[in-house]
């Protein structure tokens, strides 16, 4: 199996191919014309080195064809110029348009770095552009322009604090119509998580918002959203959601539900959708699916997981807060296979780096390994190469029958038991921070079968709420299930491309038939260095 979600992979079409270049963040609007405009960041490569160019397109037949319109601007960094990042297109009110355009990361996203967001302005329906204005907007990856129902103009965007050297996502008012932009309001930040990237929604024409977010530590933390009730001004504090994208593309349908699109990287690889009401769901987990194809069933009131080096198959969940955390991490497994090839594998993220975090079991022994204990395993959850045991580590047991296996890390002590007897002890340093694995369960790198009956794991954290989730087989769910039912993937790009697939900042406007067309970028199937447009028609059948 490839797929554990639905798709519209087969409704993808090309939009546009600049050749010989990486076309990358391509952002639409409808104009009131019904001229559907779209911007994007024509480069050398994914991260420029030489040119870009900001790019209208333009198409007149509800986005079925597509025509070069125009350059906002260019940039040479062979010439001294500045790196542009994303840009974003708005329509104003008054026939107005907005392009809003980050630079170079490392020179802005402090906040005592400089401001490196500028705009430039259209009242001519993108045939001439005036700028670039340096806006003073901190930070840098900011949304587009969002007009409020109070006549404000508002752009979330996220920058470094200075006291806890962490993210902060941010949002920026004009009282103008952009001629000046106040001092950023705090949407999100606790020091902990990277809160970037956060898209803006007015709810129901306001007064309410909701900003949804992007985290960055990248080891299986969810987006997350933070509500206001005064168009703003204060936020509650960011909730959990039941999905994790990275640069989120949200707002609200014609029928009232949030569709909110963007890089899925808790689960399949590729752009996903998914559509609902985020009051509803806030504050919700849901576990991580299998990232590549994968060989699994349920069975005999069992999760039945084949284990081969070309499949993947691990269920990821929330990590704990620090080495400092208590961690109890428990499943009833059995495994079969060839004696010494790690079959099946249990592993807690935020132990530090070298740390004995990772459990593999073979069908002849257990053994706690660090990426080089036992099994290489790669960022991610990707399958490594297998490595002899380390004898410190290592205990022969018989797991070709069902035994309960469990990981309890408590006061730097973390303990392996076999059916509630110690077997395996070592101790963990608390400087934490060990991001290059996940916690997860599921398949390790040998040849063979695992079969989990439940799984269950806590996290006390020393200042992050607690954790607990709970999954038995004989409850016809798999662990996934929130996933499969309401996640809708969009596009894919395999893992296993070379060059690493590249793609997941969408855009989309709904058209007055209802339907939704979104558009993407990737370099499925490109040359290294290079990506083209994509585009997809969506139906409201297809994401509800």
């Amino acid at each position: 199996m490839l797929r554990h979600t639905r798709s519209v992979c087969d409704k993808v079409f090309e939009v546009w191919r600049s050749p010989g270049r990486f076309t990358k963040n391509p952002d639409i609007v409808e104009l009131p014309s019904g001229r559907l405009m779209l911007i994007y960041n024509d480069t050398d490569c994914h991260w420029p080195e030489e040119t870009q160019f900001l790019t209208l397109l333009a198409s007149d037949d509800h986005g079925c064809t597509w025509s070069k319109y125009g350059v906002v601007d260019t940039a040479d960094l062979r010439s001294g110029d500045e790196r542009f990042v994303t840009p974003r297109l708005s329509a104003l009110s008054a026939g107005r348009l907005a392009v809003l355009i980050d630079h170079d990361d490392h020179g802005h996203f402090h906040e005592n770095l400089p401001s490196g967001n500028w705009a430039y302005w259209s009242s001519d329906g993108g045939d001439t552009w005036h700028g670039p204005q340096v806006t003073g907007i901190l930070g840098f990856e900011p949304d587009r322009m969002v007009e409020l129902p109070d006549g404000r103009l508002a752009v979330c965007s996220h920058l470094m604090r200075a006291d806890s050297q962490e993210f902060a996502n941010v949002i920026t008012f004009s009282e103008d119509e952009g001629k000046a932009w106040g001092d950023p309001v705090t949407v999100a930040h606790d020091g902990y998580h990277r809160f970037c990237e956060g898209a803006l929604v007015v709810l129901d024409d306001g007064p309410e918002l909701a900003c949804v977010m992007r985290e960055n530590h990248n080891a299986g933390i969810p987006s997350f959203v933070a509500f206001s009730q005064d168009m703003g001004h204060t936020w509650c504090e960011p909730r959990m959601l039941p999905f994790a994208f990275e640069r989120p593309y949200a707002k609200q349908l014609s029928n009232g539900r949030i569709l909110v699109t963007g890089r899925n990287v808790n689960g399949g690889l590729g752009t996903y959708a998914w559509c609902g009401d985020l009051r509803e769901v806030a504050g919700t987990y849901a576990p991580g699916g299998p990232e590549s194809k994968y060989l699994a069933k349920t069975t005999q009131g069992a999760l039945e997981v084949e284990g081969h080096p070309d499949y993947e198959c691990r269920y990821t969940l929330l990590p704990p807060e620090s080495a400092r955390s208590e961690v109890v991490f428990e499943a009833v497994v059995k495994v079969d296979g060839d004696d010494d090839q790690p079959v099946a594998l249990m592993s807690v993220a935020g132990l530090g780096i070298g740390q004995h975090a990772v459990l593999h079991v073979a069908p002849n022994w257990i053994c706690l390994g660090d990426g080089g204990g036992a099994a290489s395993v790669k960022p991610r959850g990707r399958p490594g190469t297998i490595i002899p045991p380390s004898v410190d580590f290592h205990k022969f047991a018989d797991m070709t029958t069902y035994r309960t296996l469990t990981m309890h890390l408590r006061q730097g002590i973390l303990e392996v038991r076999i059916d509630g007897k110690t077997v395996l002890r070592t101790c963990v340093f608390g400087e934490g921070g060990g991001w290059a694995m996940r916690t997860q369960f599921g398949q390790s790198v040998g040849r063979g079968t695992s079969w989990w009956r439940n799984v269950s794991y806590s996290a006390k954290n020393p200042t992050l709420d607690d954790f607990s989730w709970t999954w038995r087989a004989d409850s016809g769910d798999w662990p996934d299930q929130y996933q499969r039912d309401h996640l809708v993937q969009i596009h894919a790009n395999h893992p296993d491309q070379k060059p690493w697939p590249d793609h997941g900042y969408s855009s989309w406007v709904q058209l007055a038939d209802g339907r939704i067309l979104l558009v993407d970028y990737t370099n499925c199937g490109d040359e290294p260095g290079t990506s083209h447009l994509v585009g997809v028609y969506l139906e409201l059948e297809d994401i509800q």
